[in-house]
């Protein structure tokens, strides 16, 4: 079977790039870079940024660009995914012991008392299995906890065996964060709010018919659910500095979205502007009580960046408009000078 993307040598590789006016500053380098990585990740992954015409290789690049230079980028990449990746697991961390205190608090630390099926919503259904009973993504979870509990991993088989108990802050260990997010989404008002209030150090709790509630679960449930998206994409090695997502978007909310915190047109709003990007990620990362994950995570990836910017200083309005990193107010004090002011 023929094909339009043929397996090509890596000298075969430099050969196509040469011919479409890429500059190689030290060839056997870069032989080791592609060897090691991939042309598709290197080059397919951020070659849009240095061609005449996006997406239009026939063009070939623009003057003078170099493969050091979209090497750099592709490497720049990959530390601020490291970074945003130990943030986020971070933030995992205590999203998941807030929600084992408040479970513990409000049901019981006993596994066969807080795991009982009415503790939870049923989520969306599946149909049935051959004994009648509800396929859900509530008897999903209960199938989980079940696994953990039979499990000989530590330390979950020594509190079986030793306790005859997992409680809840040694069972969220046991769950990646998509599982976990499904316990949280599965959990009764009361839990979620509770877990959210203890989440940004909040004592009120709003009337279940109030109007601000409503807005209040869905701007969480929104930001839980692009966290998870960019677990996943750093996870996986995809690439974050520009990523968007439509499916992860924030959607408008009067909470986040105001003249005190994020002042962004409805036109702009509606075109993706603040709404998935890392810029977005951070921010909201600093909404919560713990602001740890979301201090580091801007002074890690601002370090990649002033580092990357003493090669390559004519990136930075690129760099910027595109992790929207303008929307930390001190940015360009903290892009000059060594002491951060961050948010």
């Amino acid at each position: 079977m023929r094909t339009d993307k043929p397996f090509k040598t890596i000298k075969e590789q430099i050969q196509i790039l040469k011919s479409r006016n890429l500059v190689f500053l030290n060839e056997e380098t870069a032989k080791n870079a592609l060897s090691r990585y991939g042309y598709y990740e290197i080059i397919n992954g951020y070659k849009d940024h240095f061609l005449n015409e996006k997406g239009n290789d026939d063009l070939g690049f623009k003057t003078g660009t170099t493969f050091e230079h979209i090497y750099a980028l592709y490497s720049l990449d990959k530390d601020i995914s490291r970074d945003l990746l130990k943030a986020l697991e971070d933030f995992e961390q205590t999203f998941k012991q807030s929600l084992a205190y408040v479970v513990s608090e409000n049901i019981s630390e006993i596994d066969s008392s807080y795991c009982a099926v009415s503790h939870f919503n049923t989520g969306k259904t599946y149909g049935r299995d051959r004994r009648g009973n509800l396929k859900c993504d509530r008897s999903r979870l209960l199938r989980k906890f079940d696994k953990i509990k039979r499990t000989d991993n530590e330390p979950f088989h020594h509190y079986s065996t030793n306790h005859n108990n997992i409680p809840p802050w040694i069972m969220v260990k046991g769950l990646t964060f998509g599982q976990f997010l499904y316990w949280y989404r599965l959990s009764k008002p009361t839990i979620r709010h509770k877990t959210i209030l203890r989440l940004i150090g909040a004592q009120k709790i709003f009337s279940q018919n109030d109007q601000l509630l409503r807005e209040f679960y869905q701007l969480y449930g929104d930001i839980f659910a692009l966290y998870l998206s960019y677990r996943n994409l750093t996870a996986h090695g995809g690439r974050v500095f520009n990523n968007r997502s439509k499916k992860h978007a924030l959607r408008k909310s009067p909470i986040l979205y105001n003249s005190d915190r994020i002042n962004v047109s409805n036109r702009a709003f509606n075109k993706g502007k603040y709404r998935s990007s890392i810029g977005m990620v951070i921010y909201t990362l600093g909404l919560f009580d713990n602001s740890q994950p979301a201090y580091y995570a801007y002074v890690w990836i601002l370090a990649e960046l002033k580092n990357y910017l003493k090669k390559y200083p004519e990136d930075k309005d690129y760099l910027v408009k595109s992790m929207e990193f303008d929307i930390f107010p001190n940015l360009e004090y903290d892009l000059k000078h060594e002491d951060i002011k961050a948010f």
